[in-house]
Formats: structure tokens, sequence, C-alpha cells
């Protein structure tokens, strides 16, 4: 039964009276059931009558829900042995109240923490009307239910029910009197009594002060199915320099404020906190005519108290800046501290836009990446003696493997080629990869460029756009020895027909209409069938005559008849030398001043045509246009050759993007801007065709997202590129405990998912200089690190905590931590 029906049907009974009718009968029972006194909570506190709707049979049940600090506004619900349950939340001060009434003990409460972990609180009590039932929720009052629970064969505060309770009462006892006996010393220190303390029922308010006091320097912890443990909170604190005499300093860790008073040397802040807990100090409030600045002041709490915290105040500030180096795209954010410098693209140099005191420490880092690009920091610590201008950022572009496997090679001489590389792959290789790698994004396409002696090689799932993986799926199938050549013959009426190819002649027989070469030609090799003498009275043209063995051909056209025609056209626009025509195995080459052309050979009529451009004239690129057809009755005139420019428009489209880049090319100088709203992009200078280009955003590591690369040769008519953009995750560390001054290096190794290294190769090993503090970098989902210490402190020792000093990328993010003392 919920609360509400409860109280509903107590409201109906008590109008009911108890039996008989009438209307007096019925006034004296409402009168006998309902008072006109407040009832009041554990704390002192009358309750309004909204609360328990001056019914005599109300009961109720209250209590402070915390956890070091209190739980404001948590769900709490209370749970009895009948099976009945009711639900709140806790007020500012972590106070919740709610009424029980008829609820049957045992009693069983629990509260939601912030993290969704839950305390749970075990209670004989019974509820008593007109009154309150005290019932704390905290992490004693977890462990409580913890090893009642253990007492019951269960494991786990949640797997404790009212009934286990009942069932196991007198554990209950044992277990208050094993928790005083642990923390008689820590029950002493707060003045509260070993021998009676009972974390159920002993009042709890937010004052610092007794088992306030006692839970702040408890560090306890529990999940749903193991036992509750508790530890020790550690003080956070430090030094203060330079404050004097002035008022109004006050620092801010999390929701807790301290106000630091005049002439104060030190500070500790009243909350502690509980080891591998994150703490981050700021200055909430500046004192009168000064300006103070926290060193060390963010890490995550180690197991002993922190006291190395500083707190600089001064009257002289100084500028921080210094020079960014290869910096060609939106996005780079530096940090110093909570101070955070947008820095656009092409900037050659960065100064934060507040000042820091004399004596101040600073750590540069870099918060947010630019897109496509990764940079890091040098000179980036130190303590301000004067303006400082020495921090370096530097920013590069990265590049990812391209690479496959090889099967057949039995002999040297295999190459293999994109735009600007090449490889060479060994007799009896299994695998191979160019030498270079290729930007995410970049369009290849491999392809042999030299046979192996003796062989044929083809390539297959040879192209594609480079993704966020180097590629290792490209087939290189190598076969020895050769293969067949030949085609079709029409019209071959007569005799005489000799055809030659690859070093062999073949004389064809009259009425033939086929034809196949005696000897296999080397696979790999070229080919040109020509006609080495014409049958009697007939002129034979041959289509489709050449080309490279990589497999047995059967597609050669000969076509025959007793009559020619010439093949030929006009020329327009031709300024250039070098200009080489081709069509049925024929060359011609063309020179300005020229109008129009004709091959030096008639074809026979009947025969298929398809004339192309072969060689293209200097600084000039020339198109066919009805360049394919079959040659009729008379002589072909209307190929038309048109010539013009040779440079076209390079640009593109960034999929996906999720902010501000400005995007670069190989091809010159010019820079082009786009956004997640303006994705497409065209560079102002053309580029001429044939010409390899490359356009990319530098390195891409640091930001939350970036490009990939697109690369190729530009091809006629220009080129729209696609350049896929990508999401990386954060990756923290944080360095305390370093004494004021101290430094400690450290060596990280990345190691990204194979093609989607942010990086120059797939693993990355750099020496850093940490001065304490947080470092934000950005990694792709399955990137492994690893860290190591490669030089301690002059003073003291740094390690790495709970095991942080190696993992994998997720898109939760990921944390690192080094904790000296």
């Amino acid at each position: 039964m919920s609360l509400a029906l409860a109280l509903c049907s107590s409201v109906l009974l008590a109008s009911c009276g108890g039996g008989g009718g009438g209307g007096s009968s019925s006034s004296s029972s409402s009168s006998s059931n309902t008072v006109s006194t407040a009832m009041v909570d554990s704390y002192g506190i009358a309750q309004p009558s909204s609360f328990d709707g001056g019914l005599a049979s109300a009961a109720g049940i209250n209590g402070t829900a915390a956890d070091g600090a209190v739980l404001a506004n948590a769900a709490v619900t209370v749970i009895d042995n009948a099976g009945r349950s009711v639900s709140t939340r806790t007020d500012s001060q972590g106070i919740y109240r709610a009424r029980i009434d008829g609820f049957v003990p045992p009693l069983l409460g629990v509260v939601t923490k912030p993290d969704g972990s839950r305390w749970w609180a075990p209670s004989l009590s019974t509820p008593v009307a007109r009154g309150f039932v005290l019932l704390n929720l905290t992490g004693l009052t977890d462990k409580l239910a913890s090893d009642v629970a253990s007492a019951a064969g269960k494991t786990g505060s949640a797997q404790l029910t009212p009934a286990l309770l009942a069932a196991n009462s007198a554990a209950l006892a044992t277990a208050k009197t094993a928790l005083n006996s642990q923390l008689s010393t820590q029950l002493s220190a707060a003045g509260l009594s070993a021998s009676n303390f009972d974390p159920v029922s002993t009042l709890l308010t937010n004052s610092n002060t007794g088992h306030d006091q006692l839970l702040n320097g408890l560090a306890i912890s529990n999940s749903a199915t193991t036992a509750t443990v508790i530890g020790t909170r550690y003080s956070l604190g430090g030094s203060v320099n330079g404050l004097g005499s002035a008022t109004g300093l006050s620092l801010l860790n999390g929701s807790e404020t301290l106000s630091i008073a005049g002439g104060a040397s030190s500070f500790s802040f009243v909350r502690k906190i509980a080891p591998g807990s994150a703490y981050n100090i700021s200055v909430a409030s500046q004192p009168s005519g000064l300006t103070c600045a926290v060193n060390n002041g963010s890490g995550v709490m180690g197991n002993a108290a922190l006291t190395d915290v500083a707190v600089v105040c001064n009257t002289s500030t100084f500028s921080l800046g210094g020079s960014v180096s290869g910096l060609s795209s939106a996005g780079l954010v530096l940090a110093n501290g909570s101070q955070t410098l947008a820095v656009p693209a092409n900037a050659s140099s960065f100064s934060f836009a507040s000042p820091l005191p004399l004596g101040a420490s600073y750590w540069v880092t870099v918060q947010s990446q630019p897109s496509g690009a990764t940079c890091s920091v040098q000179n980036g610590g130190g303590s301000i003696a004067s303006a400082v201008s020495s921090v370096k950022v530097l920013c590069l572009v990265n590049t990812y493997p391209l690479g496959g496997s090889v099967t057949g090679l039995s002999s040297n001489g295999l190459v293999l080629g994109i735009t600007a590389q090449s490889v060479s792959v060994p007799a009896g290789a299994a695998s191979w990869t160019f030498p270079a790698g290729v930007a995410v994004g970049v369009n290849y396409s491999v392809s042999v460029r030299a046979q192996p002696v003796g062989a044929n090689c083809s390539v297959s799932n040879g192209s594609g756009t480079m993704g966020a993986a180097a590629v290792n799926s490209v087939q290189v199938s190598c076969q020895t020895g050769g293969f067949s050549l030949g085609g079709n013959i029409s019209g071959l009426s007569s005799a005489g027909l000799v055809l030659s190819a690859a070093g062999q002649t073949l004389s064809v027989p009259a009425n033939s209409s086929s034809f196949s070469f005696s000897d296999l030609v080397s696979a790999g090799s070229s080919y040109n069938v020509q006609v080495s003498s014409q049958p009697t009275g007939l002129t034979c043209s041959v289509s489709n005559g050449s080309g490279s063995m990589t497999a047995a051909v059967n597609s050669v056209g000969v076509t025959c008849s007793s009559s020619a025609s010439t093949l030929g056209g006009s020329i327009t626009g031709l300024t250039g030398t070098g200009l080489v025509l081709a069509s049925n195995g024929q060359t011609l080459s063309l020179s300005p001043p020229l109008n129009n052309f004709t091959f030096p050979s008639a074809l026979a009529n009947g025969t298929p045509y398809n004339v192309t451009v072969q060689t293209q004239p200097t600084l000039q690129y020339c198109t066919v246009g009805n360049g394919s057809g079959t040659v009729g009755g008379k002589a072909i005139t209307s190929v038309a050759i048109s010539c013009g420019q040779n440079t076209f428009t390079l640009s593109g489209t960034a999929v996906g993007l999720t902010g501000a880049l400005t995007l670069t090319s190989t091809t010159g100088t010019d820079t082009v801007a786009v956004s997640a709203a303006a994705p497409g992009f065209s560079f102002p200078t053309p580029v001429a065709t044939g010409t390899a280009y490359r356009v990319y955003t530098p390195f891409p590591a640091l930001l939350p997202y970036g490009c990939n690369a697109a690369s190729g040769a530009m091809p006629p008519g220009g080129v729209s590129v696609r350049m896929a953009c990508f999401d990386q995750y954060p990756h923290t560390l944080s360095t305390t405990g370093l004494a004021s001054g101290e430094s400690m290096n450290f060596t990280l190794t990345y190691s990204y998912p194979t093609g989607q290294s942010p990086d120059l190769t797939d693993t990355v090993t750099r020496t850093v200089t940490s001065r304490g503090g947080t470092l934000n970098y950005y990694l792709p989902v399955g990137a492994t690190y690893s860290y190591t210490v490669s030089s301690q402190p002059a003073t003291g020792s740094c390690a790495l905590a709970n095991n942080t000093g190696q993992g994998s990328q997720t898109t939760g993010g990921s944390r690192v931590q080094f904790v000296c003392q």
C-alpha cells in the first residue's frame, strides 16, 4: 500500500467512527483522532500541519543523508517488513522527512547518490504516533547493513531485506559493536563515545563536528555485490604567500568555498578528500589590492594529506606567451590552469589575456587540438619572474600506412605505385607497404608500375579513400608464363594477309574468321598487332590491337575490304608542341600551326576506329570529339581535336565536420576555410593536369575532431575531393604532490589502431617534463597508451597511481595519474 493510500484509509476510518452511526458519534470519533499540536522532528523543528494532517496516529521518519558532505536533493526510500514503502527527497542540508503510519519494523532506508550508487541503513525501531524515527543514511549505516547481510549469508548491503534483518536482528548489535571498535580512535577525536555511538540514530548535522566530523575523515566504498569497506579521507591544503593583512581571499574546491583570513600563511579545506578523487582549487574571490594565483591546485588525491598547493599573491603581474609554428587550421585552444586561449589558424605567436603575478607557476598545455593537426608544447612550465615569451607550440600533420599481400611472386622486378610513391617488392615476398604513409581521407589507387621478370601481376581491392585505420587489404596476384593473343577477322576473301605482334608473324588463310598467334606472349609484356602484308586485292585494318598481357587476349579485330578510307579531322586552339594522336595501331605527331590532320594509312571499310590523345602538347590539354565510329565508304573528316588550358579547379567537401578548419594544399600557398555550416571549398589557384596534390589540415590528434587529408593527381576538368571527418576522445594526464619548483620527466608511448594514427607513425614515443597540474590530449577509440617515469624530481619520488599507466582509449575517454611524495 502506498503512503497516499494509507493516509486516505486513515482519514476514511476517522470520519466513519466506531459504528452505530449518528451525527454526535461521528463528531466524537473525529475529535478523538485529531490533534492540534505540531509534530516535532529529531532536529527540534516543528512540522507544518500539511505534514501530518493533525492525525493522532501520524508517525514520522527523518534523518540525514551524507557522503563526507551532505547529499542534497537526493532520492530516499524507506521500506518496511510488510512490503510497504515511501519515497521522498532530501533538502539542501541533506535532511529528509516522511510519514510511516502503520509501517511494520524492521525498516530499511536507502539513498541514491549523484553517481548512482547507494547507501543503505537498517533500523529495528518501531514507528511512534506523533513522533519520529531517526534513520541516517551514510557510508557507516551502509557498513552495518553490509555486515548484517554477511551474517545472513549474503554479500553487499543491497542484498539486505527487512525479512533478513528481522531474522538476523542480533547481528545488527554485533555489527555496531565491531564498527565502534574499529573506529575507536576516530570516534574519540570527534568527541563521540565508542560505547554508545550508533550511526543510524546519532543526530547528524552539517557542522563538521561530532558525527559530521567523523564522516568527513572516512572514505567508504561499496557496490551492489561486494562488502562495504571503510578507508580514510585526507585533508587538502597548502601554503599562502604574499597575502599580508589583505582580506577578501576565498578559495573554491568543488562546491566548498574556504575564506582565507588576512595574515594567513597556510590553509586547509574543511571537507577532506577520498583517495582517487579529483580536486581542482581555484580562486573564488581576490583579496583587496592583490592578485592571487593557485599553483599545483588540481589533481587526484593520493593516500596521504596533501599540503603542497601554493597560493601566491602579488601586486606585480606579467604576460605569458610564446611562438606557434605549423598551425594551418583553426581549433587550437591553449590552457594555463583555468585560463584558456583560442589560437587562430596561421598564427605565429600567442599571449594569454590575463597576466600572472610574480612567483606564480605556469604550465601551458593544449586543451583542444586544431582540426587535422596535433600540436605539442615545449618550454611550457616554470615560475613567473618576468614576462614570458619562450613557450613554443609546434604543430604537425600525420600520415597512415598503405599496403597489402602478394601471392605467386617468384621473380624480382615488381614495382607498385600510387601518386608520388612506389615500392619495389622482392621475389618471395608475402606482403608489402609503401614507404611513406597516406593521409586520412586521401584517395589512392594502387597500380603495377613494372612487372616482375617472366610474370604478370594484377591488383585487386587497390582503390579507395584512406580512413581511420591503416589499409593492409590490397591484394596483388602474380602469374608466371604467358597468354594467347588473337582475335576475329571479317571480309578476308583472298590469301596473303600477314599479321605481326610481339616478335611473331602469322599468315592468315583466305576466308578465316579468327586468328591466334602460335606462341604465347609473356605475362606483363605489351603487344601491338599490325598488318605486315595485305591480302591480294584487299585492305585490312586492325582495331583494339594494342595493350598489356594480363590474361589471354581474343578481342583484337581485323577488318578487310576491297576499299579503304582515310581517317582525319580538324584541330583548333593548338599552340603547344608535342601532341601525338593514336588510332588503330597508328600514331600521328602534330605541331602548330595546324588546322586539320589525316592518319597516314587508310582503314578498310567496316573497321572500328577510336582516336585518342596519346601525348598532350606542352602547357595545353586537348580533347577528342567525334573520335570513334566505323569506317564507311568515304573519308572520315569529322574527328575534332580541341586544345585549351591545362589547369583546373581543386575543390571538395569536408564530410561530417563539427567545427571550423583552415585547409591548405601542397600545390601552392592557398588556404580555404571550412566549417560545419559551410563544409564545401574551392582553392582559388588552378592546378595543372597530372600534378600531384594533397589537401590537409596538419595533425588532428590534439582536437576532439579533425578531417582526413585527400590526395591524388589532377585529372582533366578538375576534381572534387571528399574529406571524411572524425571524432577523438579526451585523454587526461595529471601530476600531483610535486614540491614547489620541482619537476619530473615521463615517457609516453601512444600506439594507434593501424592507419588511425594522428601522428607521423602508428606508434609515438615522447619524453615530457611535468611540473604538476593537468595535461589534456585526445586519442581515437582503440588507441593504446603506456607511461613510465623517466627521471624523478630532485626530492621525493613519483609513481603511477591505481594502475593507470597503460590502457586502451574508449568513447568515455581515459585518465593517467602520477602521484608524487
